[in-house]
């Protein structure tokens, strides 16, 4: 329940923020980079749709589907080395985001430098590979569980969704746990400690992302903000008077 409250404060402190006009420079990189992954998307459909190779011959409608298939291929490729670039290339946006919300939040200040952008970057390259590689670990083991006891399909849907929603959510949080100086180690353990936390970051993340459009460049800004609130309630960085009043 704690999880919950948290991030129900990490949304309305968000967006009181927002409204007050503050931080919407951070929408900025997000947007430019959705406007040049939306042309080449618009590129993938107008050359789908303007190469008509079908004909009499059944051997041209099997190279038009294969043509089609193709297009479809780099079209999700597309959609994922976005995802990937939000996470990584706009990652010192977000990190600077994270410490300048945190900053006001709870008064606490982190050095910067060259050296400390550099790793910064480089952090979170390795956190998206480490985060990919046991999303795929998790997913194969339940999977095999899958397979021996046949869950129904909505009960599928919602573990599958659960599973990615906490990795994309231990991303999202690594922000705020890099900034207090935790190792990768350190950060698993937090997002292993506290997994509901992680989901909900990470649904908050999918549902934003799935608004089309807009979806894509609010939803890393929003979550970055919302876990940087919500990860000051649970270790307490918070003045008392902002505290939740049941603690």
């Amino acid at each position: 329940m704690k999880a919950i409250n948290y991030h129900i404060r990490g949304i309305i402190t968000t967006f009181e923020y927002l409204f007050k006009g503050k931080y919407l420079l951070f929408f900025i990189p997000g947007l430019i980079l959705t406007g040049l992954f939306m042309i080449y998307g618009s590129t993938f459909k107008e050359i789908d749709e303007s190469v008509d190779i079908s004909g009499g011959y059944s051997w041209l409608s099997w190279l038009d589907t294969g043509f089609s298939g193709v297009l479809s291929f780099l079209d999700s490729a597309l959609e994922s080395l976005y995802i990937f670039l939000v996470l990584t290339a706009l990652s010192p946006f977000f990190t600077a985001l994270g410490e300048k919300f945190d900053k006001e939040l709870t008064g606490y200040e982190v050095e910067g430098g060259i050296l400390r952008f550099i790793n910064d970057f480089l952090r979170m390259i390795w956190i998206v590979i480490v985060s990919l590689f046991l999303q795929g670990v998790f997913l194969f083991f339940y999977w095999m569980i899958d397979a021996l006891f046949g869950f129904p399909e909505v009960v599928d849907k919602v573990i599958k969704y659960c599973i990615i929603g906490f990795f994309f959510g231990f991303t999202f949080y690594d922000f705020a746990l890099e900034r207090y100086a935790k190792g990768v180690g350190a950060s698993l353990a937090f997002a292993f400690q506290a997994p509901l936390g992680m989901i909900i970051i990470g649904v908050i993340f999918n549902a934003i992302y799935a608004i089309p459009y807009i979806g894509i460049p609010l939803a890393p800004v929003l979550v970055v903000m919302i876990s940087t609130v919500a990860y000051a309630y649970y270790t307490k960085q918070l003045p008392k008077s902002k505290q939740l009043s049941n603690e």
